[in-house]
């Protein structure tokens, strides 16, 4: 298959492999979330160092490693899982085998959060499309909606690739700065986003349909971070931002997000738009990092052809 396009879907009996490269996971939670996997049938193996817990990472930077890197070279798994986000992405970045990446085929890959950092780094150095969606142990173990597990599957057995809900429900994005766009889109972390400006592992976001998300961060941090994004130049040639949930002691601040969104980049000719949802919600969409799409005039966001 082509680099950019959407990976082969899963049929049942294809084989799951669950990783653990960020943060320590729950035992009980990530049984919970094999458990529906294993529902939708197919089969699951965890990694050997899946349950390890060495403070805030989920064992040591080798072990993560390893185990990130066999599931990602094995032509005998079909789909790659991450089980939770937290922290320790970052630490492997120079240390994955892209290379060899590269010469195996394309395979699924599903990651959010911290994870959405080697997503980026895995489109822009092997050409791979992943999913950024629902985690093993931190949504799909019962933190997310029928509707999005549904949406999940769907990306994941070919079913609905859409960025709609399958009840019929076409979620519209609202202006900020209106205007139609065509580009890849890379949907990420914004604080991940921010972490990779100034080393060799930044994407290039040029033609990029560009989606945030954060978490836990107050207006004030996120005005910082994007005002950073800016200053760096990263966002010069972006096709689209599009602006996601940001949750803030439990509630959300889009308004404050898309006013500082509206205020940093008002010289630049990109258009704006909110309320995708996606981000550390229990209803969100799956969206594919790396994929064509297109924003239209009235605030759909689609897919379309590579």
């Amino acid at each position: 298959m082509n680099r950019g396009e959407l990976p082969p879907a899963l049929s049942p009996g294809d084989k799951i492999r669950i990783v653990s490269p960020a943060g320590p996971v729950d035992r009980k939670r990530l049984n919970d979330g094999v458990g529906l996997l294993e529902a939708w049938g197919y089969e699951v193996e965890l990694s050997p160092h899946v349950f390890d817990n060495t403070g805030f990472l989920a064992g040591s930077d080798n072990d993560r490693l390893k185990d990130l890197s066999g599931a990602l070279l094995d032509r005998k798994v079909s789909c790659v899982f991450c089980s939770r986000g937290g922290y320790g992405v970052l630490r492997l970045l120079d240390r994955l085998p892209y290379d060899e990446i590269l010469r195996q085929p394309v395979k699924a890959f599903v990651g959010f959060s911290d994870v959405s950092a080697f997503q980026l780094v895995l489109r822009q150095r092997c050409g791979w499309v992943s999913f950024s969606g629902p985690q093993v142990a931190m949504a799909l173990s019962g933190d997310v909606t029928d509707r999005t597990a549904l949406h999940l599957r769907g990306m994941l057995d070919g079913s609905w690739r859409l960025l709609t809900w399958r009840d019929g429900d076409t979620p519209l994005l609202r202006p900020v700065r209106s205007g139609a766009a065509t580009g890849v889109l890379l949907p990420c972390n914004l604080a991940m986003l921010v972490s990779l400006v100034g080393t060799e592992f930044m994407p290039d976001l040029s033609g990029a349909i560009l989606c945030i998300e954060d978490i836990d961060e107050p207006p004030y941090r996120v005005d910082r971070m994007l005002w950073q994004l800016r200053e760096s130049g990263v966002l010069s040639n972006i096709a689209a931002l599009v602006i996601g949930v940001f949750m803030w002691n439990k509630k959300p601040i889009s308004d404050e997000v898309s006013g500082s969104a509206l205020d940093l980049f008002k010289h630049d000719g990109f258009p704006i738009w909110r309320d995708l949802p996606y981000g550390h919600i229990d209803d969100r969409l799956t969206l594919p990092v790396g994929s064509p799409a297109v924003v239209d005039d009235d605030g759909v966001l689609s897919l379309c052809k590579v």
